[in-house]
C-alpha cells in the first residue's frame, strides 16, 4: 500500500511541477533543478516537464480567433459535417495570408510578432466587412501581446464555457447553450473590452 501512495505522490508532483511551469510559477535555476526518479529507474528532469508544457497548443488561431469555441471546430461544417483542424495544427495548410505569414515567421500568434502593430496583412484580415468576431480576434492578439498565451487562453476558455453545464459552446451561439439549453452570454461588444 505504501508503494502505491509513493507512486501517487510522484505523479501528483509531476503534474503540479508541469502546471507550475506553464503558469510561470516554477522556473528552476541550475542550483535547484531536482531530478525525479520514476519507478522504472529512468531519470526525468523538472526542466524537461516545463519544456513540454511550453509547447502546448492553446487553440488560438494566428489571427486571434479562439478555435476551441468555433462552430467549425466543435461541430463541423453545416453542409459537409467536416470539422476544422485548427490553424495551428501542424498538418494544416491554407491559402490564408495570415496563416502563411505566421507560419513563415514561426510565431504562435500574431500578437507575439514584432510587426503586430503595423502589419497590413493582419489589419486587412481583421477589418474585412467588420464582423464583430474579427474585432474580438484583434483584441485577443492584443491580450496575448500584453499577457501571453497561457493567461489569454485561460480567459477565453472560461469565457466560452457554459456556467450551467461546464461544456464549451461556440462563439456563434445565439442565446442558449447547445448542450443544456440554458442561456449563455453571446458574442457582443463586451468582448472587445
Amino acid at each position: 500500500m505504501k508503494d502505491n501512495a509513493n507512486r501517487r505522490e510522484f505523479v501528483a508532483c509531476c503534474v503540479c511541477a508541469s502546471c507550475a511551469g506553464v503558469a510561470g510559477a516554477a522556473t528552476p535555476s541550475s542550483r535547484n533543478v531536482k531530478t525525479l526518479k520514476p519507478a522504472d529507474g529512468d531519470e526525468l528532469k523538472l526542466s524537461d516537464l516545463n519544456k513540454s508544457a511550453k509547447n502546448k497548443n492553446y487553440d488560438i488561431a494566428y489571427c486571434g480567433i479562439y478555435c476551441a469555441s468555433c462552430k467549425l471546430y466543435l461541430e463541423g461544417n453545416d453542409k459537409t459535417g467536416k470539422k476544422c483542424k485548427r490553424c495551428t495544427n501542424p498538418s494544416m495548410t491554407s491559402k490564408c495570408a495570415v496563416f502563411n505569414c505566421a507560419t513563415e515567421k514561426k510565431v504562435a500568434n500574431c500578437g507575439l510578432c514584432p510587426e503586430f502593430e503595423t502589419c497590413e496583412i493582419l489589419k486587412k484580415h481583421h477589418d474585412k466587412p467588420k464582423p464583430l468576431y474579427r474585432q474580438v480576434a484583434r483584441r485577443t492578439c492584443e491580450k496575448i501581446k500584453e499577457n501571453g498565451m497561457e493567461v489569454t487562453a485561460a480567459e477565453l476558455k472560461k469565457r466560452w464555457t457554459c456556467p450551467h453545464c461546464g461544456k464549451m459552446f461556440a462563439w456563434q451561439t445565439k442565446g442558449n447553450c447547445p448542450h443544456c439549453n440554458k442561456p449563455v452570454e453571446v458574442l457582443s461588444e463586451k468582448d472587445l473590452g
